[in-house]
């Protein structure tokens, strides 16, 4: 017993669709009146079969079966399912500025067109805040040329600074150099008479030395005398004494003229013309010197303060940063009054699925006004099995019906993860866009779609109940010589009526209908077939 062949449309949701020309699936009038036709001559078939096949029982002849022609036509198949309509499209408007709502014109889940006014914000609000921007980019602006300003001022405070104290350092090291000039020749000049002096010194030090030697010495002898007792009127004693005497005077005549010389030579030592003029010089370098060093540091401190007031480059480029970002935004906000002067609009056609604005109060907290879906962008969410998600691809039209209407459609996206549905059933969700959405399109409604998965032109085709199957795949029975046969095809796409034979069969060709006559065939059996 041979098993009919199955359709895949059978294992899924997809209707499989027989055309040749139209792409639209048939109204149900249509199907009704086929489904009683396809009826009425399948039980004329029967009845013929039960009065041949008596007949020929009574003659003992074979039985007879049916017969159908292989035939070249189009097979489309189509998955047929539904879906929810959405928007592409969603826009929340959110308060430009957080001035009282003037007057509100719509309410939820009305329809708005493209330009419609939704609500307007009060006047008097606007303009203070339209003012207030103005200000402050006014102030911003001049805020950024004082800073620029100044920090050219700095700039120059800087430069001539630096250039004066590279001036005043080589100024003050020349003449630093030549205050050790002058000094050097004064000391050279010094150096005699201190040499002098020194000499003198020492002389002086020596004849006080001979001098105190020569007291102790007569002092000595005095008291050796004494221990002695020498008398005082010995002719010798007083000899020696006077003779000691002379002596000590003559030195000390001797260290007051050395005395006499070493102040003379001191005084001409500080009091040297020669010296006094070379001193005279040296005081003027140092005090210009000095005057050098104090105009050095008067530039070292316009040198720090003004490194301390030029604008580096980061400090430069933040302060650039921080005007241009304080314009952008005051421009922002006088664009966005702009833009609601004359009310908020609607930037499409849509719906209004949210609103939390109210007249007369400012914005939420969150400044959201209202939400608007839109029906100029539109699509029809689907949920694909996974037997049909191997045949639906990205860029395939559909037909779509919502309330009532058609639509075209394009299989737009499809998700790369599956979820579960309600059934806990695992689906991929589909996006099939509308490619002519109207302002008849109602959003969250549910919408027929036939999504044209594959189409075969010009195919070999046969009814389905034609084709059977094995462990070893498909065939079909023919008939030749009066013994059924079997002939091994590949079957390609199918519809809900008919099959394409891939390989197998040409057009015209003629196989068996099993079952048709209530005859199960066997290869190798004998019939008859019906004319």
């Amino acid at each position: 017993m041979f098993r009919k062949a199955k359709s895949k449309a059978e294992d899924t949701n997809t209707t499989e669709i027989v055309s040749k020309k139209e792409k639209t699936p048939m109204d149900k009038e249509k199907k009704k009146k086929i489904r009683r036709r396809v009826i009425a001559g399948v039980l004329a078939v029967l009845l013929v079969a039960f009065f041949v096949g008596n007949s020929l029982a009574a003659k003992n002849t074979a039985p007879m079966v049916s017969a159908v022609a292989a035939e070249t036509g189009d097979v489309e198949r189509i998955l047929s399912t539904g879906g929810t309509v959405k928007s592409d499209e969603t826009r929340t408007y959110f308060a430009p500025i957080s001035v009282e709502v003037g007057e509100v014109m719509v309410s939820t889940g009305d329809t708005v067109k493209k330009g419609d006014v939704i609500l307007t914000f009060d006047e008097k609000a606007l303009s203070e805040e339209k003012q207030e921007a103005e200000y402050k980019m006014a102030s911003n602006a001049g805020n950024y040329e004082s800073s620029v300003h100044k920090n050219n001022e700095y700039i120059a405070d800087l430069s001539e600074a630096t250039t004066n104290l590279e001036v005043l350092e080589q100024q003050i090291e020349d003449n630093k150099n030549l205050l050790k000039e002058i000094n050097a020749k004064i000391e050279e000049k010094k150096a005699g008479w201190s040499y002098n002096a020194a000499a003198l010194q020492a002389s002086i030090l020596e004849q006080q030395k001979i001098i105190e030697d020569e007291k102790q010495r007569l002092d000595e002898r005095h008291a050796w005398e004494a221990e002695q007792q020498i008398d005082s009127d010995d002719e010798e004693k007083k000899e020696k004494d006077e003779a000691a005497k002379a002596q000590i005077a003559y030195d000390e005549e001797t260290l007051l003229h050395l005395q006499q010389q070493a102040q003379y030579s001191s005084y001409e030592e500080q009091n040297n013309k020669e010296v006094r003029e070379l001193q005279e010089q040296a005081k003027d370098v140092e005090e210009l010197i000095a005057s050098y060093e104090e105009y050095k540091v008067e530039m070292k401190s316009q040198k720090e303060s003004s490194e301390n007031g030029v604008l580096d480059a980061g400090s430069k480029a933040k302060l650039e940063a921080d005007t241009a970002l304080e314009k952008l935004t005051n421009q922002e906000k006088l664009d966005a009054i702009a833009t609601v002067e004359n009310g908020l609009k609607a930037d499409f056609a849509g719906v209004v699925t949210e609103l939390e604005a109210v007249a007369g109060q400012p914005p939420t907290e969150s400044g959201k006004l209202v939400t608007i879906e839109s029906t100029e962008k539109v699509l029809v969410r689907l949920s694909v099995s996974k037997y049909d998600l191997e045949k639906i691809a990205v860029g395939q039209k559909a037909d779509v019906e919502i309330a009532g209407k058609a639509y075209e459609g394009t299989v737009r996206k499809i998700d790369g993860m599956a979820t579960k549905n309600e059934s806990g059933a695992m689906v991929v969700g589909v996006d099939v866009n509308i490619d002519n959405p109207d302002e008849n399109i109602f959003l969250g409604v549910e919408a027929k779609v036939y999504v044209h998965m594959e189409r075969a032109q010009g195919a070999v085709t046969l009814p389905l109940e034609a084709v059977c199957s094995d462990m070893e795949g498909d065939f079909v029975f023919v008939e030749e010589n009066g013994i059924v046969g079997k002939k091994r095809v590949t079957v390609g796409i199918s519809s809900d009526s008919i099959c394409e034979i891939k390989e197998g069969l040409t057009a015209g060709e003629s196989v068996l209908l099993p079952g048709m006559t209530g005859i199960d065939l066997v290869e190798g059996m004998n019939v008859t077939v019906m004319p």
